[in-house]
């Protein structure tokens, strides 16, 4: 007779594979379309057996959302860690400026980009489903989003201090981030290869645009200015 650890391990086994039998399933179809016996069919297994593991399809959903934010969250983690933030507040060129924006912008995009492509299925899920028809899943997505621009926040912060940047714009740029670099890994898992380079280079502008407006307003408040 199996164990108890067994039995566990055999029960979170058979979860997976339904939550990847779903994954497939959305990239074919679309989560809207997913049903029970459509996964359990997919997955292998009796659809009664559906329920030993998830009520429901947003149940589910909602586990896929959990993995998902895992996911992100470690790539975001790399992407961070590659970041350079400016120690000095004097920034006395517009060139050293620009350097200084895109020695953030540029292993940020690039990072988040290369490490999401390893997860692709479960990432476009989570960016695709924001503005889904399950109610669950958008909420469980708002909230994951916000955890994650929370973390993002707080590495900012440094870059607040240097610069007296308010806090409330630095949650507002760092929302802003997420939101181009979302844009740019689904675009990037539709389009890979060359496209993919393109568009990581837009992305990569836009943030530079983005930086540069919000210290030039930092400065400009603190009475600075740059060469």
């Amino acid at each position: 007779m199996a164990s108890r650890k067994e039995l566990k391990k055999q029960k979170e086994k058979t979860s997976q594979a339904l939550i990847q039998a779903a994954l497939d399933l959305c990239t074919e179809e679309g989560y809207a379309s997913l049903s029970l016996r459509s996964v359990a069919r997919k997955a292998g297994i009796a659809p009664t057996s559906f329920y030993r593991h998830f009520r429901e399809i947003d149940e589910m959903g909602v586990e896929m959302v959990a993995q998902a934010k895992t996911v992100l969250a470690d790539c975001l983690a790399q992407a961070r860690g590659k970041m350079t933030f400016p120690t000095a507040k004097k920034i006395d060129t517009t060139t050293h400026l620009l350097k200084s924006i895109e020695s953030m912008t540029r292993p940020f995009l690039e990072t988040l980009m290369k490490c999401t492509k390893s997860h692709k299925q479960l990432v476009y899920l989570f960016f695709q489903e924001r503005t889904g028809s399950s109610e669950a899943m958008r909420t469980a997505i708002s909230e994951a989003a916000g955890s994650l621009t929370g973390l993002l926040a707080e590495d900012l912060a440094r870059l607040g201090k240097v610069f007296e940047i308010m806090p409330g714009d630095m949650r507002l740029l760092s929302e802003a981030m997420l939101e181009t670099a979302s844009g740019s890994i689904m675009e990037a898992l539709v389009f890979p290869g060359a496209i993919s380079r393109d568009v990581a280079e837009r992305a990569i502008r836009k943030l530079n645009l983005m930086f540069l407006g919000a210290l030039v307003q930092a400065e400009t408040k603190s009475g600075g200015g740059h060469a």
